[in-house]
C-alpha cells in the first residue's frame, strides 16, 4: 500500500483562523490581504497597544469585511492579572543554580540579588516552599521564607532574567481578581467598538464570568464571552467554567507553563471534548506557528502541532505575535490555512470528522446531541453537499456543528451580529439575510445551496429546523431536499 500525500482538497475550510493584529498587520492593505487568505475572526490584544490604535484597526476591518462581502468577527482579549517583573537598573540580570535571591514588592529597580515585582500582593499569596517561575518557566525559584514585602528564594534552576518577563506561581491560590480595573475600562471601550467577542483571561472558576457579564449587560450589550484556559485551578474547574462561558480559548503558554509540558495535550484534547458535549467553540492558542515570526516557513513540529488540533476537532486555531508583530502575517495565515485544508480533507476521506466525543455520553443522550449527531450521520450515509439551519441567536449553528457534519453548515440569519459570532464555529457558513421569512425553507436551502456553488441539480441539501430554547416548543426536524 502507497501513502498518498496528493489528497484532493475540500472546498471549503472548517477550522477558523484566529489572527492576532499588531504593529505588523493593522496597515489596511495588510488586513485586506489577511482577509483573503482566510482570516475569520480578528483579535485585539488589550495587553499592547492604545484605545486610539485598536479604534481604527476595529473600523478598518469592519470596513474592508464589508467592502469584500466577508463575514468577519471581532475578539478583544483582555489582559487579566498578568504578573510581570519590574525593571532592572542595568540591564538583565543572570541568576546561579543555588544562588539566594529576593524577590520584593517595594518599588525598587531591580539589581543582581534582587528581583522586583509589579504584583503587589505576591508577598502576602506566597508561602514557604511555594515555587515562582519566571520568564516563561526557563528560570525557577523556591520560596525560603517571607518578610513584609520582601520574599527569600533559592534559584532552583538559574538563568537570564529582564525586564517585564512574566511571574507564574504554579500551585498558589492567586488573590487578583480574573477582571482588574484596567480589563472593565478595556471592556467598555470594546463594547463600544462593538466586537463580537470579548476573551477574560486567566480563569479560574465560574464566578470570574459570571462579573463580565454582568459588566456587559449593564452596557445594554449581550456580547459573547470566551474564557481563556491558561491556569491549572481552571481545569479543575472546567465543566463550571465552560457552562458559564459562550466559548473557551485553550491558552498554552501560562497553562505549557504551571503544567507539566506533556500533561499539555492531553488537557487540550479533553477540553475540546468537554466544550463540544456543550455546543461551545473552542480556540487553540499560542506558539502554533512561532517559528514564522521570524522564518518564513513553519518546523515540522508546528505543522504536527496544528493538525493534532484539527484532527482532535478544535473549532479554531490562533495566531499570535506571528500576525501581530512577525515578519510574515500574510504567509502564516496562508501556511495555517493549508496545514487545516490538508488535515481536514484527509479526515473527510477517513469519516472520522466525529473523533471522540459520543462514545462519552451515557444514554439517554440529551435531544440537541441526538440531533446533532443524527445530522451528522445522514450527511454522511446520502453524501449530502449541504447543511442549512435558520438560526436566530446561533444556537442552532451551534448544535449542528457541535456533530461535525460531513457537509458545511450554512447557518442563515437576519443578524448580522448573529453572523459574526457563527464565524467562529467549526464548519459554519454565515450567511446574512435580511429577507428571512419570505421565502419557504425548503425554497431557500435550495437556493442558497446553489448561490454558494455547494450543490448541483440532483444532490442533496439537509435542512434543519424547528429548535426553539423553550423545550416545550423544541420540536426539531431533520428534511432531505434534492435540489
Amino acid at each position: 500500500m502507497s501513502i498518498d500525500t496528493q489528497i484532493k482538497l475540500l472546498k471549503r475550510r472548517r477550522t477558523r483562523i484566529v489572527a492576532t493584529l499588531g504593529p505588523a498587520s493593522s496597515d489596511p492593505a495588510v488586513i485586506e490581504q489577511l482577509i483573503a487568505a482566510g482570516v475569520n475572526v480578528f483579535r485585539l490584544n488589550m495587553s499592547h497597544g492604545d484605545h486610539a490604535t485598536h479604534r481604527e484597526t476595529c473600523r478598518q476591518v469592519r470596513r474592508i469585511a464589508d467592502g469584500a462581502g466577508q463575514t468577519v468577527a471581532v475578539l478583544a482579549d483582555l489582559c487579566g492579572p498578568k504578573i510581570r517583573t519590574g525593571r532592572f537598573r542595568d540591564g538583565p540580570i543572570t541568576l546561579a543554580t543555588g544562588a539566594t535571591v529576593t524577590v520584593t514588592t517595594r518599588d525598587v529597580p531591580g539589581e543582581p540579588g534582587l528581583i522586583p515585582s509589579q504584583y503587589a500582593a505576591l508577598a502576602a499569596d506566597v508561602s514557604e516552599g511555594d515555587t515562582i517561575l519566571l520568564n516563561d518557566g526557563l528560570v525557577e525559584l523556591q520560596v525560603t521564607a517571607v518578610d513584609g514585602p520582601d520574599i527569600s528564594c533559592r534559584v532552583v534552576y538559574g538563568g537570564r532574567l529582564g525586564d517585564h518577563k512574566g511571574i507564574n506561581l504554579p500551585g498558589v491560590n492567586v488573590s487578583a481578581p480574573s477582571l482588574t480595573d484596567k480589563d472593565r475600562e478595556d471592556a467598555r471601550f470594546a463594547l463600544e467598538l462593538g466586537v463580537d467577542f470579548l476573551a477574560l483571561s486567566f480563569v479560574r472558576r465560574a464566578a470570574d464570568i459570571t462579573d463580565l457579564r454582568e459588566l456587559i449587560r449593564n452596557a445594554g450589550a449581550d456580547t459573547a464571552i470566551i474564557a481563556k484556559i491558561e491556569k491549572p485551578e481552571a481545569l479543575d474547574q472546567a465543566e463550571g467554567i465552560i457552562e458559564a462561558a459562550d466559548a473557551i480559548m485553550v491558552a498554552r503558554g501560562d497553562l505549557g507553563v504551571e503544567l507539566k509540558p506533556e500533561q499539555v495535550p492531553v488537557a487540550q484534547s479533553q477540553l475540546i471534548d468537554l466544550a463540544r458535549t456543550r455546543f461551545k467553540p473552542v480556540i487553540v492558542a499560542t506558539q502554533m506557528l512561532e517559528s514564522m515570526i521570524d522564518s518564513a516557513r513553519p518546523t515540522r513540529a508546528e505543522v504536527t502541532d496544528i493538525a493534532h488540533a484539527v484532527t482532535s476537532g478544535t473549532d479554531a486555531v490562533m495566531l499570535s505575535a506571528e500576525t501581530a508583530a512577525g515578519a510574515y502575517p500574510v504567509e502564516a495565515v496562508k501556511m495555517m490555512d493549508r496545514i487545516v485544508r490538508q488535515t481536514e480533507s484527509h479526515l473527510w476521506q477517513q469519516g472520522t470528522y466525529d473523533r471522540g466525543v459520543k462514545a462519552q455520553r451515557p444514554r439517554p443522550v440529551p435531544m440537541w446531541n441526538a440531533m446533532a449527531d443524527a445530522v451528522a450521520h445522514v450527511t454522511h450515509d446520502l453524501m449530502a453537499h449541504a447543511v442549512l439551519v435558520l438560526s436566530k441567536s446561533g444556537m442552532s449553528a451551534a448544535t449542528i456543528s457541535s456533530g461535525r457534519p460531513a457537509a458545511p453548515v450554512v447557518a442563515v440569519s437576519s443578524s448580522p451580529e448573529t453572523c459574526r459570532r457563527m464565524a467562529l464555529l467549526w464548519g459554519v457558513i454565515p450567511v446574512l439575510d435580511t429577507g428571512q421569512g419570505s421565502e419557504a425553507p425548503e425554497v431557500l436551502a435550495r437556493r442558497v445551496a446553489q448561490e454558494l456553488n455547494l450543490a448541483a441539480p440532483g444532490e442533496h441539501v439537509v435542512l434543519i429546523r424547528g429548535f426553539h430554547h423553550d423545550p416545550a416548543l423544541n420540536t426539531p426536524s431533520i428534511t432531505v431536499l434534492t435540489v
